[in-house]
């Protein structure tokens, strides 16, 4: 059977999963107006998978490398709202699948293979084909269906086309380390927890905008100044992460593969000193600055550069792990918290049918902030890997003195799919 090669992308994300041992899985929860229509939701499922056949793969291993092969099993519908195993054969060995329970549906996936934005691209086809079989939904402008053609720029990496660079360039340039919840504030390392939040968008998105922020700068200046209120006093910056979809610059709208940078947001003493608005100035203007083309361009191609050189100096699997793991681990090392926004839903017909919608990320940051948006409300996931919810309760505080109205939908332990490592079957 073919081997499919692990992108320049993907390299980083799928031996640091596997030297780190986390369960490097996504999970996608949707809860929509109706119950879920089982039969329809089977037939979305074999057009979703019909559409992309390049992600229906299982990950495999021998002694040089990671690797995929094609997985002609059917994708798996699962009624359960409960974790399950993906590359396992609950999965039928693929790296992604659909569950269902009630009026929920939860599309689970292997962020080694694609990253939030590629997720959401299959989404969309499924909540696309399933729509259409209950509600007679049929605007899929911008949804790629059983009709298009699959373009090569789809399933190639962009990444792949950057040059090795020499490791010793590429270690010289480490970032200042930041205020850490766990070494430095204390905080009790757990597994992970999670608490989904409910926001009125409307009002949400007023109170940015008159603050000249963005929904994602918003929600990382309010969570930088809860953690701050602890700990004004520190000898390292409270520095947010702030994911960006490097698509867009790099030319590659298309393609699947992990393509994601973060803009670094440091609150420092000076910052805290701001009123609020010139807070929310300079983190936008942060964000505006490093997510530039001409800054985004260098900085992934270094990223790629890197990724390729690692892979070429250590031919072997097991020593490739061990040289991908202090990449893969260091971001709790130069990030205190992590925000992720991937943008409004950009499809009515289906968002009117979807009532709630979170995300629930890998447990690769102590401290990380999901948002997305559907139907009028904005859905933020708050995920932390220690049992203190003081810096929640802060954050929510911040919500209520600026007047921000939320619900507190649902909490519990982290629900992602198990991803112990490669298939050992057949």
């Amino acid at each position: 059977m073919d081997r499919i090669k692990i992108t320049a992308g993907d390299l980083m994300h799928v031996y640091g999963s596997q030297a780190t041992g986390v369960d490097y899985t996504v999970r996608l929860c949707l809860r929509m107006t109706d119950s879920v229509e089982e039969k329809a939701l089977r037939k979305a499922v074999s057009a979703t998978e019909k559409r992309y056949p390049y992600l229906c793969v299982t990950l495999k291993e021998d002694s040089r490398e990671y690797y995929y092969v094609r997985n002609q099993t059917p994708v798996q519908l699962i009624r359960t709202s409960e974790r399950i195993r993906l590359n396992d054969p609950v999965s039928g060995g693929h790296v992604w699948a659909v569950c269902y329970d009630d009026d929920r549906i939860f599309l689970d996936f292997y962020h080694g293979i694609a990253d939030g934005a590629g997720m959401y691209t299959v989404l969309s086809t499924l909540l696309y084909y399933y729509c259409r079989e209950c509600y007679g939904t049929d605007d899929h402008e911008g949804i790629r269906t059983l009709e298009d053609e699959i373009p090569t720029v789809e399933t190639e990496d962009p990444l792949d086309a950057c040059p090795p660079i020499t490791l010793s360039s590429s270690e010289a340039k480490e970032p200042p380390h930041a205020f850490s919840l766990i070494e430095d504030a204390g905080m009790s390392l757990t597994d992970v927890r999670y608490h989904d939040i409910e926001i009125p968008e409307e009002a949400f998105l007023k109170f940015a905008f008159e603050n000249d922020a963005s929904p994602g700068t918003m929600i990382a200046l309010l969570t930088a100044r809860a953690i701050d209120g602890f700990h004004p006093i520190r000898n390292k910056p409270i520095t947010g992460a702030y994911v960006v979809n490097t698509r867009p610059m790099i030319g590659a709208p298309l393609n699947h593969h992990n393509c994601l940078s973060t803009v670094r947001l440091e609150y420092t003493d000076r910052i805290r000193k701001m009123p609020l608005m010139t807070q929310c100035t300079v983190y936008r203007g942060k964000t505006i600055l490093q997510s530039d083309s001409d800054n985004i361009i260098p900085v992934m191609a270094a990223y790629a550069g890197r990724n390729k050189a690692i892979e070429a100096a250590f031919p072997l699997r097991e020593a490739r792990e061990k040289a991908f793991y202090e990449p893969f681990d260091c971001g709790n090392t130069y990030f205190t918290y992590l925000v992720s926004y991937v943008g409004k839903w950009r499809y009515d017909q289906i968002g009117q049918h979807i009532r709630e919608f979170y995300t629930h990320a890998p447990a690769t940051f102590y401290f990380l902030l999901e948002i997305s948006a559907v139907n009028g409300r904005l859905f933020l996931t708050v995920q932390q890997r220690f049992a203190e919810d003081r810096y929640l309760e802060a954050l929510l505080k911040q919500f209520d003195e600026n007047g921000i109205p939320y619900r507190i939908s649902r909490s519990g332990k982290g629900d992602n799919a198990a991803f112990s490592g490669p298939y050992k079957g057949e």
